[in-house]
């Protein structure tokens, strides 16, 4: 099968992972790949490091003119030949190129990645198929009522692909290593997180921020730790790319997200390397974690409740328990496989006579 990833964003996210590990995992199983981006390299470069084919074009929505035309030269003659758009934006362009190239084996795929109502649109009649990353992700495209058939709707719950990492020494039987790892900024609820740790009765906990933002932002955290008097009990370290082993380090996770998340990858990563995991109950979060069995949920911007959790995961025996229980729930239920088959299958059904 041929398959084309649109990828239209300025900086590397969530979504741009979502369409490296998916590419990696269909050029691996025989498909012909192609990453279509624009020309900003800190997105393509992460893409040409895994051997992937880029191809950059505008991309720039309804006013580009030059990107369908590129696009539809690349599927004229394309048999089986799927454009996998993660926006509307540029299914828009997906759109215009099918109708330039003349390709009827052509089907465009969009998966919603956002927790946003539909707008009034006549594009969604015109999209093939249409993956949605939570059951809370599609309940709120629908609730303006958007003229689309259900049968070209899904929900496909993300997964992420854990790549080799090194061990990192395990930590001091004495200390526990509680973490937060993310973009730094203000929906993610670190502030509350920071205010939770200095109320726990445990001088040997540590905190670990694992992240980059705004310095004026990361500089008002760190005033925040040093006003509650937690500031020489938390490790910044600045963005770091591959955060397995950090993660395999850390004893309990913490993602306090102030926003309804569409799915949250950061949660399912500590589920997968078996850590009992703290999130807030206004996202997708409440899809898939079973309160106080494979993680537990605190409301958004709940210090004291946040603080509760922790407490509670400071002892071993507790965390080891939804730790265990997290892995269990991953490995069955979002590990990657589950998610990969089902994302084939909705490809292979787009062509069944």
């Amino acid at each position: 099968m041929n398959i084309i990833h649109l990828v239209s964003n300025k900086v590397w996210g969530g979504g741009e992972q979502y369409v490296l590990d998916l590419s990696e995992e269909l050029a691996a199983k025989g498909n012909k790949v192609t990453i279509v981006a624009r020309n900003i390299p800190a997105v393509t470069q992460r893409f040409e490091e895994v051997s992937l084919p880029v191809v950059t074009m505008p991309l720039k929505g309804v006013l580009d003119i030059i990107s369908p035309f590129k696009l539809a030269s690349m599927v004229r003659n394309m048999p089986e030949a799927i454009i996998h758009v993660h926006n509307f934006k540029d299914a828009s362009t997906a759109i215009r190129a099918r109708r330039i190239s003349g390709n009827k084996n052509l089907r465009i795929v969009l998966t919603r990645h956002l927790v946003k109502s539909a707008k009034k649109s006549s594009i969604y009649k015109k999209i093939d198929a249409m993956i949605f990353v939570s059951q809370l992700a599609l309940d709120k495209f629908l609730s303006s009522s958007p003229n689309v058939g259900n049968s070209k709707i899904c929900v496909v719950h993300n997964s992420i692909k854990l790549p080799p990492f090194a061990t990192a020494d395990a930590t001091p039987d004495d200390s526990v290593s509680i973490m937060f790892h993310g973009r730094l900024s203000p929906e993610k609820g670190i502030e509350i997180l920071i205010k939770a740790f200095a109320k726990l009765n445990n001088e040997k906990a540590r905190l670990v921020i694992a992240g980059s933002g705004e310095a004026e932002y990361t500089n008002s955290l760190k005033k925040l730790a040093a006003e509650n008097g937690v500031a020489n009990r938390i490790e910044w370290t600045g963005h770091i790319k591959n955060i397995h082993p950090l993660i395999e380090k850390a004893d309990i996770g913490v993602c306090p997200s102030m926003v309804p998340e569409s799915f949250g990858l950061a949660v399912i990563e500590y589920m997968a390397h078996g850590k009992p995991v703290i999130t807030t109950n206004n996202g997708a979060q409440r899809e898939y974690i079973t309160p106080n069995v494979d993680g537990i949920l605190v409301p958004p911007a709940a210090v004291e409740e946040t603080a509760n959790a922790i407490e509670q995961l400071l002892n071993k025996e507790e965390r080891e328990r939804i730790g265990k229980t997290a892995k269990t729930t991953f490995d069955n239920k979002l590990a990657y496989p589950v998610f990969y088959k089902a994302i084939y299958n909705i490809y292979e059904s787009l062509f069944e006579k």
